[in-house]
């Protein structure tokens, strides 16, 4: 039997590496903002987010990488969280000004 894929828009992968200061409360705090944002199955914007060892972009941490769009954030606070969950993961625009690298 193959396994349930639930049906998330977006993949959320957090770094949590010892360079990027084992960021678990950020961590926490992100998933908290996307459940209060309502972002969870069921949701046609629903994120899954998960954390990661070493991204290995250490310099710029904490680092988030963000699928299918390929985007890569850097330099995370919870300011930066609450922004990127309302400009990119509600309204489908990445946050430019925290971006540091894109696919395609």
């Amino acid at each position: 039997m193959k396994p349930t894929m639930m049906p998330y828009k977006r993949h959320a992968i957090f770094c949590c590496g010892k360079s990027c200061g084992e960021q678990m409360p950020l961590l926490n705090y992100l998933k908290d903002r996307v459940m209060q944002a309502g972002l969870i199955v069921g949701d046609p914007n629903a994120v899954r987010v998960n954390r990661a060892g070493c991204l290995g972009v250490c310099a710029q941490g904490p680092i988030m990488v963000v699928y299918p769009e390929g985007v890569w954030y850097c330099n995370l606070d919870e300011a930066a969280i609450d922004q990127i969950v309302e400009q990119h993961f509600k309204m489908g625009e990445p946050v430019e000004s925290l971006m540091f690298y894109r696919y395609g």
